[in-house]
């Protein structure tokens, strides 16, 4: 081609682009990578040569894998990445188990800060986490769900997760003393806030252990079953949940007892599996509670009980927000009615301003408990109720409420269709 030619045609041929993060300093780079999609940060290789390695030595990735990533995939991103991982995700079905015994043993070199595993079982047995994971001592947040946990034996030296302030465990296997384990490492975790148990399920239903942390301010419970744990010492509790089924009825109260001083509580009062009638009164009292968010069905005796039992010892309660739960099929008559005229004092809602009741039909029992409270909470500011099927046409049931007595001069009845 003669020199010329050459020349003219170079000419016509588009200029390259500017590489803009080149200019840029090496720390920013970093911190553009680290916040994409692990994909994305694996494609920055075919950039260029001087890109080709340049992701391994990234500081905080956050390797989380879709449940479709190729297992090679997954070995290579973990094994090549050289620098400390910010987190790791994984959703491993039953073929990968082995595999995910090999993954995790690399995870204390990596230095992974929160760790979100989901074990995806049909039948067999759950797989047991390989001790490596206890070595992840700069763990901050810890999910696990479908295997067996804790490792069983862990390793001499371990006593706690000393950075950890989250830890979610669901539908997780306790191994022999497997209850007493978990419970030292909650309570020998001292940044531990957060601590959601569902369906922690002890092998060894004889075996009891005590939910205690010196600053837990968050405690879930979710169990189908009495599996053991009970409530210890949690001096800063603030937010609790409860959701208990086929559980003895002593053994729910010496659970909420436990929970008492706090703040924020949510709770199913749906009975129909307790082991137990429902208490009278109880031994204790809510005393710090503020705001209350109950499951309940306000048409059986059981439920309303609960209900009324918790209302009883909430001195100070403000907020109270109700779900309801409709059963057509097995209704008791009279149930509010009955609590409402046992309950002859006038201070049983001294504070309470906002209360939300969902999901009604307007049955002849949630009437009775929306004219209740609204006769007797003084300081009630607004009653927000949610019907979305109705015994009343919304015309009628609108006249209905209006005709309640209203204890508090300040309170606004608002109706929400749908």
């Amino acid at each position: 081609m003669p020199r010329e030619e050459y020349r003219a045609k170079r000419r016509r041929l588009p200029a390259a682009e500017p590489d803009f993060l080149a200019g840029l300093p090496p720390e920013i780079v970093d911190d553009i990578i680290s916040r994409l999609d692990i994909r994305d940060v694996v494609r920055t290789s075919a950039l260029s040569r001087a890109w080709r390695r340049r992701w391994e030595s990234v500081r905080g990735l956050d390797l989380s894998f879709r449940s479709s990533a190729p297992a090679a995939a997954i070995s290579s991103v973990l094994k090549r990445a050289a620098a400390p991982v910010r987190g790791l995700g994984l959703r491993v079905p039953g073929r990968r188990f082995r595999r995910a015994v090999r993954w995790l043993r690399l995870l204390p070199r990596k230095r992974v800060q929160s760790l979100d595993l989901h074990f995806e079982f049909v039948f067999g047995e759950k797989p047991s986490l390989d001790p490596s994971i206890l070595s992840c001592l700069e763990l901050t947040t810890l999910v696990l769900e479908g295997c067996i946990f804790p490792p069983s034996p862990p390793p001499p030296s371990f006593v706690g997760f000393p950075e950890l302030t989250k830890l979610s465990l669901s539908e997780i296997d306790l191994p022999r003393h497997g209850g007493r384990r978990l419970e030292a490492m909650i309570a020998a975790s001292p940044l531990l806030v957060e601590l959601s148990l569902s369906n922690v399920r002890s092998l060894h239903h004889w075996e009891r252990w005590l939910i205690r942390g010196p600053n837990l301010r968050s405690v879930w419970i979710w169990t189908d079953y009495d599996y053991g744990c009970r409530i210890g010492e949690l001096p800063r509790l603030e937010d609790a949940i409860v959701f208990a089924s086929a559980i003895k009825t002593e053994v729910l109260c010496k659970i909420l007892e436990g929970i008492s001083h706090a703040e924020t509580l949510g709770f199913d009062a749906i009975t129909d599996q307790f082991n137990g009638n429902p208490p009278e009164r109880f031994s204790f009292t809510f005393q710090n509670l503020r705001s209350l968010d109950l499951h309940a069905c306000l048409d059986q005796i059981s439920s309303t009980s609960w209900v009324f039992c918790i209302l009883r010892s909430a001195p100070n309660l403000e907020t109270l927000e109700i779900e309801v739960d409709c059963d057509d099929d097995e209704v008791d008559a009279g149930s509010v009615e009955g609590f409402a005229n046992a309950q002859a004092s006038d201070d049983i809602f001294p504070r309470l301003r906002d209360v939300w009741l969902h999901s009604i039909d307007c049955s002849s029992n949630e009437m009775c408990f929306i004219k209740f409270v609204l006769s007797k909470a003084r300081s009630l500011e607004l009653f927000s109720v949610r019907v979305t099927s109705s015994r009343l046409s919304y015309q009628e049931a609108c006249i209905e409420m209006a005709k309640y007595k209203r204890a508090s001069p300040l309170a606004k009845l608002r109706l929400i269709r749908g």
